[in-house]
């Protein structure tokens, strides 16, 4: 799975979906008050860019080393000590998570405040098939 990710790291860093949106704005502003913020599967990195200009230290992490994060690793297996950041920050990638419920636990273990996780919606088995076909990294909604 890695690699179509990595194969795709362009893409992410152009696309008008993840490169704006309200979801975008809402985690931004919700995180207003962090210092330290961890943005897990930063994908193109726009969460990590707009923190940052905000004046919030912000480490990524991605499990493609093509998204070129500052730590490459998958959001079940966090490399981070408890309570390392005082948010942690997820937009729009757990439903290419392998298990949703271990990634969610591991962001509450290193978060020392809060957890701001935005995704897509659940589209009906027809929904998850078509997705599947189209992007061949996708889990579930």
């Amino acid at each position: 799975m890695t690699d179509v990710w990595s194969q795709r790291a362009q893409l992410y860093v152009e696309s008008d979906a993840h490169r704006s949106g309200q979801d975008l704005e809402q985690l931004v502003a919700w995180a207003a008050g962090a210092r330290t913020v961890l943005d897990v599967a930063t994908g193109g990195g726009h969460v990590a860019r707009r923190l940052r200009e905000g004046g919030i230290q912000v480490v990524t992490c991605d499990a493609a080393p093509g998204m070129a994060p500052d730590v490459v690793c998958p959001a079940e297996e966090l490399p981070f000590a408890d309570s390392s950041f005082d948010a942690v920050t997820c937009r729009t990638a757990a439903h290419h998570f392998s298990d949703v419920r271990v990634a969610i636990a591991e962001m509450a273990r290193v978060a020392r405040e809060q957890v701001l996780l935005v995704d897509t919606a659940h589209m009906g088995e027809a929904g998850e098939r078509a997705e599947s076909l189209r992007d061949p990294s996708h889990v579930r909604n």
